[in-house]
């Protein structure tokens, strides 16, 4: 048997009569569901019960980048995470503020367009980026419409982003 989890659609324990590859037992949970992460978990006893192996995939690679060899045989016993992709959560004036799952590398005017885009009153000049690092510090980075087309800057989990609303834009708008 082969135990499947997380961000599938059918998670469960399944009977795995014959030795098979990764894809194979995620086709048994019918793939990932719409908040998967990009990274599999596969988690294997050994010898030692209390040491097990967990490996890594990296379904971007394995799927979009061909690379075969990282669709590793599944043995009997194993254990498959699909954990949740980490979430951007984009608010200010766009039009559908919220958090929105990262599933791969996702700029910050990818995560803004997932929101919908800039509303009427939005300041294209005053956008911040809100990114929690270690210890519970957060950072904030101040950009404009500007320098993300020059530098695109690739959001992390628990990012927030912030757009301003122009005061000019929004008594006109009134």
């Amino acid at each position: 048997k082969v135990t499947v989890v997380g961000s599938v659609k059918k998670p469960g324990t399944y009977e795995y009569p014959a030795r098979r590859r990764l894809l194979d037992a995620l086709a048994l949970a019918e793939g990932f569901d719409d908040k998967a992460g990009k990274t599999v978990q596969v988690r294997r006893i050994t010898d030692d019960p209390s040491t097990p192996t967990t490996y890594l995939v990296d379904m971007d690679q394995l799927i979009q980048n061909g690379r075969t060899e990282m669709n590793m045989e599944i043995k009997g016993g194993d254990v498959i995470y699909v954990p949740e992709a980490g979430t951007v959560y984009v608010d200010g004036a766009v039009k559908k503020p919220g958090s929105y799952p990262i599933k791969k590398q996702m700029s910050i005017n990818e995560a803004i367009a997932a929101a919908g885009g800039l509303t009427m009153t939005a300041n294209q000049d005053d956008i911040k980026l809100v990114r929690y690092m270690e210890g519970g510090r957060r950072e904030v980075v101040q950009l404009n419409k500007e320098n993300l087309q020059t530098v695109p800057i690739t959001v992390s989990d628990r990012d927030l982003i912030f757009v301003e609303r122009s005061a000019m834009k929004s008594a006109f708008s009134s």
